[in-house]
């Protein structure tokens, strides 16, 4: 699992300071999750904030979007239970908890959802009927890329390639028996997929930056191996 590693630039630990300090008045706050790319560590210039607020039980906010000292905030709001349902309802919310760093906790609440986040984690199990339908859906996009190669119309597999790259996502981690992390963290959590295939890192650099003709091969290699990992678990 990817942990938080580096130090956040001064302007924004000075700016979730301040956030964090005013949760301190406000009683209907009781925990603040930072999520994204700024709590894993890879976080690129300019990117936003984003926070989960864990409020007091039945208490509820809108989603918030903003700047505030030149850095746009996106702030999401839940009680624990809420917080908890979207955990064992939606498997991707696990993801939030587990890379998130916890910046105020009075109560431990948010200790208690990032166990929750790696319990549903580690027993989490795709569905044979889930499992059928990727394999079916992956496959029709197989043969499209075939039929494309096959009549010498490179562009059109391309295009088959390119719009089959979500698909492909999903296909990845169900096939290693994991729930799909949201986009972008993707390429953070390829190492959770250790079923394989083998050199994932390797073949998702060449499936996005790699010339036409080589990314819609790698598409299609990784599509066999998906399908046939679907098909005889």
């Amino acid at each position: 699992m990817s942990e938080p590693r580096s130090q956040l630039p001064a302007s924004y630990e000075e700016l979730l300071q301040k956030i964090v300090a005013e949760a301190h008045a406000d009683r209907e706050i009781i925990g603040i999750l930072l999520t994204g790319s700024m709590a894993r560590g890879d976080a690129l210039p300019g990117t936003d904030i984003d926070l989960r607020f864990i409020l007091t039980e039945g208490a509820s906010r809108p989603f918030d979007s903003q700047p505030r000292d030149g850095i746009l905030v996106e702030r999401t709001y839940a009680d624990a239970t809420a917080e908890r349902d979207k955990i064992e309802t939606n498997p991707m919310n696990v993801y939030a908890h587990l890379d998130g760093r916890i910046l105020h906790d009075p109560q431990g609440v948010l200790a208690s959802l990032k166990q929750q986040a790696h319990e549903r984690f580690e027993a989490y199990e795709i569905s044979k009927e889930e499992r059928d339908r990727t394999a079916w859906l992956l496959g029709c996009a197989r043969d499209k890329i075939r039929v494309a190669l096959d009549g010498g119309d490179l562009l059109r597999a391309a295009f088959a390639a390119g719009t089959t790259s979500w698909g492909l996502m999903e296909g990845l981690w169900a096939a290693n028996n994991r729930p799909l992390p949201p986009n972008s963290s993707v390429r953070p959590h390829l190492c959770d997929l250790t079923v394989g295939p083998p050199d994932i890192q390797t073949k998702y650099r060449q499936l996005f930056l790699g010339e036409t003709p080589e990314r819609v091969q790698i598409t299609l290699d990784l599509l066999d191996w998906i399908i046939g990992q679907l098909q005889t678990a």
